[in-house]
């Protein structure tokens, strides 16, 4: 009877050593994934409205920063969190293009810029600047932004292929915004990237894995945040599938963090969040700070990390000039230029000395990659989170042509604000598209947000370039 009993007992010991080799062998796997180690690329040194999808009950901005998603730290500096800020510099102030100027600062020119001959000029350490700035559209974004209240934002609009700073505003409505201090919401890198980190993300899936938009990819738990594990494979589990595309469009988060662990990689995020200058200095004659992108260590990373960091919940700041560019490389077929902003410099005599040209930082990703991010761009407009902004008037008819990502997030240490983003491109089918980078703080309750100004934005930028076009073609008759 004992000897019954013994083997009973052995059995079960046995049974528990293999299940449990089982799950080790599984969490093994998910760590060869998450963490190969990819060739690191150095690059050279020279948002959207919380609204929810109605297929999938999604509400982005329902996202709650101090909830189980714990490597989310987005309030105050790097420093105060007891981290390393990973930025090589904190601005491009070493990377400014070679003037007899020195280097732009946006917030001591914004309010002199003056219009003659459908041209922008300021005067600025003793020269007279010709700037890159569309009189027009300039015109129109500063009314647009500052009949917003109780926000603070920016918006900045550039050309993809060129780098040419068309127009750019901002608003600091909310004095007590965290996004106001002494310097331009332009050029400061205050605002958590939140899921603009996805087109990082997607970028890495299509340019390692050929990742198609229409691939489905299965997974669970909805798509708000992780938890109970959703971040991990389940073959029994996983009975909800959704196609890449749509997954971008309607920003979610347990897809991208699956697309972190399974298709990228931990090394390939941080090789194309650096690819994308997060991180890095921005070359520009502009100052704009640099963005960041805080990565966990490859040593000591956890599964959890790697799919909070693909899906936009780890620790990132981001400038809307950069954000722009975000989208620029997808309009400029994978090659990313260099924001300017003056076209040409006058002495105190009339003349010139300087003349502003498009430079080119690095191609990032093919043209066929930049095909397919452009496809998933699209269905943020067309069924994404910012469907309902682009039907409005002045976009309804374009919003085929309109591709962008939105980011929502609330902050951790101001409770009570919430930031949204738009980055995107248009018109996607023209070689000549513009990229535009969009951010709001506002209170959680109002009612403006990030792809609601972006609209407005673009709409006003399409209207001009119409009117432009038919007067040519009337010249040319």
């Amino acid at each position: 009877m004992s000897h019954k009993v013994r083997r009973k007992n052995t059995t079960r010991q046995q049974m528990l050593i293999r299940l449990c080799t089982g799950f080790a062998c599984i969490g093994a796997g998910i760590m060869v994934q998450a963490f190969e180690n990819d060739p690191k690329s150095v690059a050279p040194s020279n948002s959207a409205s919380a609204e929810t999808d109605p297929k999938n009950g999604v509400d982005e901005g329902a996202v709650d920063p101090n909830s189980q998603n714990a490597s989310q730290k987005i309030g105050g500096s790097f420093q105060k969190q007891g981290y390393k800020d990973p930025r090589e510099e904190l601005t491009n102030e070493r990377h400014a293009f070679k003037t007899p100027f020195g280097q732009i600062i946006w917030k001591d020119v914004d309010k002199r810029l003056s219009y003659r001959d459908k041209s922008t000029f300021v005067s600025y350490k003793g020269f007279n600047l010709k700037l890159t700035i569309q009189p027009e559209l300039q015109a129109g974004l500063e009314k647009t932004l500052s009949a917003q209240r109780n926000i603070a934002g920016a918006v900045v609009i550039l050309e993809s292929r060129t780098g040419r700073i068309l127009a750019m505003a901002e608003t600091k409505a909310d004095a007590r915004s965290p996004l106001v201090n002494e310097d331009s919401i332009l050029t400061a890198a205050r605002a958590p990237a939140a899921s603009l980190m996805k087109i990082v993300t997607a970028t890495a899936s299509i340019e390692k894995n050929n990742l198609d938009p229409d691939q489905e990819i299965p997974f669970q738990g909805g798509c708000g945040s992780l938890r109970n594990r959703n971040w991990l494979r389940d073959a029994q589990s996983d009975r909800q599938r959704m196609t890449f595309s749509h997954a971008f469009g309607i920003s979610c988060n347990t897809v991208f963090a699956r697309l972190a662990l399974y298709e990228t990689g931990l090394a390939s995020l941080r090789q194309y969040a650096e690819k994308y200058l997060f991180n890095r200095p921005i070359p520009s004659d502009l100052r704009i700070e640099t963005s960041a992108a805080l990565m966990p260590a490859l040593e000591m990373a956890t599964a959890l990390e790697v799919g909070e960091a693909g899906a936009g919940f780890g620790s990132s700041k981001i400038s809307p000039v950069h954000a722009a560019m975000l989208s620029a490389a997808s309009g400029n077929a994978g090659v990313l230029m260099a924001p300017y902003l003056v076209e040409a410099a006058y002495d105190s005599s009339g003349k010139q000395v300087y003349t502003g040209s498009p430079l080119e930082i690095s191609r990032i990703f093919t043209k066929r990659t930049a095909d397919k991010m452009q496809r998933l761009m699209q269905e943020t407009v067309l069924s994404g989170t910012s469907r309902r902004y682009f039907r409005r008037k002045g976009t309804a008819g374009d919003r085929y042509e309109i591709g962008g990502k939105t980011g929502t997030l609330s902050d951790a240490e101001e409770r009570g604000t919430l930031y949204t983003w738009f980055s995107g491109v248009a018109p996607l089918e023209s070689p000549q598209n513009v990229a535009i980078g969009t951010v709001v703080a506002s209170p959680k309750n109002w009612v403006v947000r990030a792809s609601s100004l972006a609209q407005i934005s673009l709409a006003q930028y399409l209207k001009i370039e119409r009117q432009d076009r038919s007067k040519l073609q009337k010249i040319m008759q």
